[in-house]
């Protein structure tokens, strides 16, 4: 009987060395064949539609560049802002929000009883010296006939010497009281001409009132520039103050694209350096310009450096707080490169992938570095020489994570 336990256990302990060894054959992955990295085999039909294309990897120029989040702004230089000269009520406005507006074209009416009250003060004054002017006037012409008289008189031997002069120092006088208020006259009306234009009337409106004898209170603003309107900010029937700002307008013909660049990045700008902008939603379009401005000092809560490129808008196309990319090109170095539809993105990781065997690929992990609009530099994970996958590295990302999930 004691045999047939030893028997037994015997038969017992065969059968689990038997289903450790076993096991531990069927568990044995593919990976650890390999280096850690998994090894992807398709059949000849998942081949072909993966539609899988190869390139050598090897050094090549790669032309450095910088990616900034950024977005366009009016140049500081080319905006004008538009106050209210004087209190009074908006009746008029001529203008709405991107309007393309010329120097000189009118924007909006205000009526001011300020400039009523300096026309009615400059209609009494300029009436007064008017009436002077005219009655000096009469005068003068009198002084003139009496020396024509006189001068006559004196030459036929009726009239003395002495009265001629006495005839002729009167018209000299009457000349020079008149001329005297002729100018009184004149810078009157420059004076209360320039009284207005301080509040941004024109020399019409006392010419207005000149005309008529009666007060227009009102002034036309216009634009000082030949742009587009960026921001209204009165309506018609508003009470103003002075000094209340109205309108911006800007010229847009050049713009700013306005960047913040990384702390690592900070090194490699300059001014001068071409930019392309690269529109968020517009995908394809791109404009040119170079970096007119680098900051001198880091955002200190942002840890960014601001840089600004000038581009050159002839069509107003570009509209200011669009967003865009900056990119700047810093040089041109030679590196170990793919091409970027060699790399694929899973998770916090790039992965290419090269071929190894017929219809076998190995799944690399890779470090990356700069990269440009066709190669991207290869750090690690990748050898001088290897067959990467350029094309179908896609469909080998699906099956690695169909493969990693069974």
């Amino acid at each position: 009987m004691l045999n047939n336990r030893h028997k037994v256990l015997n038969i017992l302990l065969i059968i689990l060395i038997a289903v450790i060894f076993s096991g531990c054959d069927f568990h044995k992955d593919k990976k650890n064949e390999n280096g850690g990295n998994r090894l992807i085999t398709l059949d000849a039909e998942q081949e072909g539609n993966a539609k899988i294309e190869l390139e050598e990897l090897q050094d090549r120029p790669i032309q450095l560049r910088i990616t900034i989040p950024a977005q366009f702004k009016a140049m500081h230089k080319l905006m004008d802002t538009t106050y209210a000269p004087i209190d009074g009520k908006v009746v008029k406005v001529y203008v709405e929000p991107g309007s393309l507006v010329k120097k000189g074209q009118p924007i909006v009416l205000i009526k001011s009883d300020a400039i009523g009250q300096i026309q009615l003060e400059f209609l009494d004054k300029y009436i007064s010296i008017d009436s002077l002017v005219k009655q000096m006037t009469a005068q003068y012409n009198l002084s003139v006939q009496t020396n024509k008289r006189e001068s006559i008189l004196y030459k036929d031997g009726i009239s003395s010497r002495a009265e001629y002069e006495v005839a002729s120092a009167q018209m000299q006088k009457d000349k020079a009281n008149l001329d005297s208020l002729k100018v009184q006259k004149s810078t009157l009306k420059e004076v209360y001409a320039q009284r207005v234009a301080l509040y941004g009337g024109s020399e019409s409106t006392i010419t207005r009132a000149i005309s008529t004898k009666r007060i227009y209170p009102f002034i036309t603003l216009c634009s000082n520039k030949t742009g587009i309107v960026l921001a209204r900010k009165v309506n018609e029937g508003e009470i103003i103050n002075q000094n209340r700002e109205m309108f911006n307008i800007a010229d847009l013909s050049t713009i700013w694209l306005v960047g913040y660049a990384f702390e690592k990045d900070a090194s490699h700008l300059s001014v001068g350096q071409k930019v392309v902008g690269m529109f968020e939603k517009e995908h394809g379009k791109t404009v040119v310009g170079k970096l007119s401005y680098v900051a001198s000092i880091l955002d200190t809560e942002r840890k960014t450096l601001e840089v600004i490129a000038d581009i050159p808008n002839p069509d107003f196309s570009i509209k200011p707080n669009m967003y865009a990319e900056m990119v700047v090109d810093i040089g041109t170095v030679m590196a170990l490169s793919v091409p970027n539809s060699a790399l694929q993105k899973y998770g916090d990781f790039t992965f290419a992938y090269v071929k190894v065997a017929p219809n076998t690929y190995e799944e690399r992990k890779v470090e990356i570095g700069q990269n440009n609009d066709k190669f991207t530099e290869v750090k690690s994970g990748l050898k001088q020489c290897e067959m990467v996958v350029s094309r179908g590295g896609f469909s080998l990302l699906g099956e690695s994570i169909k493969s990693s999930e069974e």
